[in-house]
């Protein structure tokens, strides 16, 4: 199975529009969905969920990776898609993208 991943390549396009603060609880949070057009495609992961994607995205091993593009390590806020659904790294676990306002 493959995970794919999905990051803002250019954070400072965010700002000062926007304090990146996903998942915070703050009023002023950055909404995925309103900046879908910044996301990368950088890389395919070798693995069968989002558990495993976040793992293999922070410690590898690096032969679970098919790279497009430069990458940081998965972080809050990341896209991961996973059978066509996609879901944000939140402080704790998953958001589904369509359950992100």
């Amino acid at each position: 199975m493959t995970v794919k991943v999905y990051q803002i390549q250019d954070q400072e396009a965010l700002y000062p529009a926007v304090t990146f603060t996903y998942g915070m609880g703050m009023s002023s949070s950055f909404k995925p969905a309103d900046h879908m057009e910044k996301y990368v495609h950088v890389a395919d992961l070798d693995c069968d969920n989002l558990n495993e994607a976040f793992e293999i995205g922070n410690i590898g091993p690096e032969e679970k990776y098919t790279r497009y593009d430069r990458m940081h390590s998965i972080s809050v806020g990341d896209m991961l898609e996973l059978d066509g659904e996609r879901f944000i790294v939140a402080p704790t676990g998953f958001d589904k993208l369509g359950s992100v306002n």
